[in-house]
């Protein structure tokens, strides 16, 4: 009817009522409550009329209220010329190197995949008329293509769910009408880990799924039966070992398509042969585990490898081996901690090193004092006493590290025995003293033998607790060292320090020794002029020391894992403190690192050459020499070693030389960096390997169950590649485009102006008529 009145020549496609007014609400409330206040009042003044007469005035007040309101309001018929936009049906396509596996039909997955594309062009070509259709190849991560011929199975792993996210990031909610995830279902990701035995999804995948508010349907592209493959699927190790002691590597061996084989499963270490097992295959198992021990016999980094032999007719023989690198260092670091009270700081500290096999660790912790007064017996309360004179004369010297964690030594008759401890870390000992109410100023340590070697120094009184919240900010000397390297990375190292959760309460301090450095400060709190230690360290004599004046660390651990991180910064952060205060011989003048220890083929590795000095300051504008070599065999069975790589560069104001080098084949390489020093040449060495043995290919059997447990979180259908992909649901599209607007005003007319003059005009003549005022 409206655009029949106002637009004759047909040049819009919708009309609708509007005001076009633009008063606020809350003033047009209150223009509503004023005129039934009006009416109200007319209602009121009129009751002593006849009802005839009454009901006159009470409409000429009415219709007067009606045109005030129609001139306020300004109402108006909007004309638009509007077209719908095509929403997205996003293609998700499995890129990884599963793909390329055997498929159905007798080529590989991705093969089949292409010629299911190829077969319902014309499906597609439907679609396309209501919406648009976005290809995505996904292996990690998603990205676009131009046409599924593109697609290579090249990626080292599946991450559908990644590709999901990816897919919520790219395209808003409204803007989808359907997503199709094409895949073997061999996600080695958060997704294939969330399906549980009875087929179900994880919450985190569902609520991925229902974030996209679009039916999310699969096309299966595996075959049913598995291939013929041994793979090494998993291979469990620490990343540091200790000369002289019993190593433990764990490896899981995955077996499909044979049912009675045996294969010899073989531990080297370069070509030396420390262990063999037999692989004897079982009907009906899939899953294999095997232990290899053996005690390395010299220190330094080096490259293992566990191999499986090649089964008969096998069709994937590139993940029969892993390749790795273990650090091998001096005998296991003999710790003693010594705590005040339990505490959660105390609990994680302690499980951190009662977990790394290389710590042989004694700890011991304090209940009660002999002055507590306690109802409870001796022998109900006492496990053994506390054997200050054989830990801190008698065996003192046979530790590496000592850890005094919110601990005082008054009332156990140790003052004796201070002088002791400042000269096991004098003569090359470790020291660490953690906060906490019991610990540093607030333990009684001013003025002992213990003050003298603290990179701090403690009040004699006063306020010795402050127990505000705060995060602890990384300093420059924090930025370059070793104790808190999260990453060799300085732009990702400092990311990572701002995402570490709060620290709460913190030792008061007035300040710190001459010689010592601060690597984590408090945000706000000065202490003797300078920003108030958090972790500081200083060397004493030939021993090192370092204070942390708080006692709640551990919230690095659980914080981080509540919010759904982890608890390996935590772990790294003890870690480089351990290896520091032992002078891991890793931590010298000269560091050459890979940013990996393993690489798959083809991809770029980064060396990096760290320089510092005596302070572990970066030293700036040192010439080094960078030289990569390559160990591998030859035709006749001998290694051979072969340059593949020279650099030579000087030092940047980091104190670093970055060397990005792409290894041209597999195999095990050595980098050396030479570094031309004021007091003589130093040099450093790592190893790396190179091999074609990604992740993807570990497990390489399809998965449909994962792929309709997906179907099912997202509300949509399953497919096989025989199915019609036609019927799919999709969501029609909704959002509407503008062309063009004319709004045309119903209230701007002369009518409406002479009416508002008329009938209160009429109104004030019978009020008067009638005897109204």
């Amino acid at each position: 009817m409206w655009r029949e009145l106002f637009d004759p020549e047909g040049e819009f496609n919708a009309a609708r009522f509007v005001w076009l007014s633009d008063w606020s609400p809350w003033l047009i409330l209150g223009v509503i409550l004023l005129a039934v206040g009006v009416l109200a009042l007319g209602w009121l003044n009129t009751a002593g009329l006849g009802r005839r007469r009454r009901q006159i005035l009470l409409a000429l007040r009415l219709g007067t209220v009606a045109v005030l309101a129609v001139l306020f309001l300004q109402p108006g018929v909007r004309l638009e010329n509007l077209s719908r936009i095509r929403n997205h049906v996003v293609m998700l396509i499995d890129a990884s190197r599963s793909m390329a596996l055997p498929g159905v039909g007798g080529g590989s997955r991705l093969d089949a995949v292409k010629a299911f594309m190829a077969k319902h062009q014309a499906t597609w070509d439907a679609w396309s008329r209501d919406h648009q259709i976005d290809l995505l190849a996904v292996d990690d991560r998603a990205r676009p293509v131009a046409d599924v011929a593109q697609i290579e199975a090249t990626g080292d792993v599946t991450r559908l769910l990644s590709g999901l996210e990816d897919v919520g990031t790219r395209f808003k909610p409204d803007d989808l009408a359907a997503v199709l995830v094409v895949s073997d279902g061999a996600d080695n990701g958060a997704l294939g880990d969330s399906v549980s035995a009875d087929g179900e999804m994880g919450a985190n995948v569902v609520q991925a799924a229902k974030r996209l508010k679009a039916p999310v349907h699969t096309l299966f592209t595996g075959p049913d039966e598995p291939p013929r493959d041994v793979a090494v699927a998993e291979v469990k190790y620490d990343d540091f070992a200790f000369v002289r002691n019993v190593v433990s590597i764990e490896a899981k061996i995955t077996v499909s398509g044979y049912d009675d084989v045996i294969l010899p499963v073989t531990l080297r270490r370069g070509e030396t042969i420390l262990g063999t097992r037999s692989l004897r295959v079982e009907p009906g198992q899939g899953e294999y585990d095997f232990e290899f021990e053996f005690v390395p016999d010299k220190t330094g980094k080096a490259v293992f490898t566990l191999e499986v032999a090649t089964a008969p007719g096998e069709e994937i023989t590139v993940n029969n081996r892993q390749q790795f690198v273990i650090r091998i260092i001096r005998d296991k670091i003999r710790v003693l901690q010594v705590v005040g009270r339990p505490s959660w700081d105390e609990r994680f500290l302690r499980k951190l090193l009662k977990n790394n096999p290389n710590v042989d660790l004694i700890s011991f912790f304090i209940l009660r004092t002999g002055t507590n007064l306690m109802l409870t017996p001796t022998s109900e309360m006492s496990l053994i006493p506390f054997p200050t004179r054989e830990l801190f004369e008698t065996q003192l010297g046979s530790f590496d590290l000592i850890i005094f964690q919110n601990f005082t030594y008054r009332g156990y008759h140790m003052r004796q025995y201070l002088p002791f401890i400042r000269d096991f870390v004098a003569n090359g000992g470790g020291f660490v003293m953690v906060g906490g109410d019991l610990s540093f100023a607030s333990g009684g340590y001013a003025g002992t033998p213990i003050a003298e070697f603290l990179p701090v120094t403690l009040p004699g009184g006063g306020k010795l607790i402050h127990t505000d919240e705060f995060k602890a900010n990384l300093t420059d000397a924090g930025r370059s060292h070793p104790i808190t390297a999260l990453s060799l990375v300085p732009e990702d190292n400092e990311a990572l320090w701002d995402q570490m959760p709060p620290l709460e309460g913190a030792n008061n301090v007035l300040g710190l020794r001459d010689d010592a450095t601060v690597l984590l400060a408090h945000p706000s709190r000065q202490a003797g002029g300078d920003p108030f230690p958090v972790a500081a360290i200083r060397e004493f004599g030939e021993g090192r020391v370092l204070a942390v004046t708080t006692d709640t660390t551990w919230q690095w651990a659980f914080q981080s894992t509540a919010e759904g991180g982890d608890n390996r910064h935590y772990y790294k952060f003890w870690g480089n403190t351990i290896r520091w205060l032992i002078k891991d011989p890793a931590l010298n003048a000269v560091r050459v690192e890979a940013d990996r220890d393993r690489y798959p083929l083809g991809a770029e590795a980064s060396l990096v050459t760290r320089v510092v000095d005596q302070n572990f300051s970066p030293a700036a504008d040192v010439d080094v020499t960078v030289v990569v070599e390559r160990t591998a065999k030859a035709e006749d069975g001998r290694l051979i070693t072969e340059e593949v790589h020279r650099h030579e560069g000087v030092t940047s104001a980091f104190g670093e030389v970055v060397v990005q080098f792409k290894p041209a084949a597999d195999g095990a390489y050595t980098v050396k960096a030479t570094a031309a020093l004021s007091g003589g040449a130093a040099e450093d060495a790592d190893v790396f390997v190179v091999a074609a043995d990604p992740v993807e290919l570990r497990r390489t059997e399809a998965r449909r169950e994962t792929l309709k447990a997906l179907a099912a979180a997202g509300g949509g259908q399953a497919l096989d590649l025989d199915d019609d992909p036609a019927d799919l649901a999709r969501v029609e599209p909704r959002v509407i485009k503008v062309n063009r607007r004319r709004d045309v005003p119903l209230w701007s007319n002369a009518w409406w102006l002479l009416l508002g003059v008329i009938l209160p005009s009429l109104e004030w003549f019978y009020r008067r008529r009638w005897g109204l005022m």
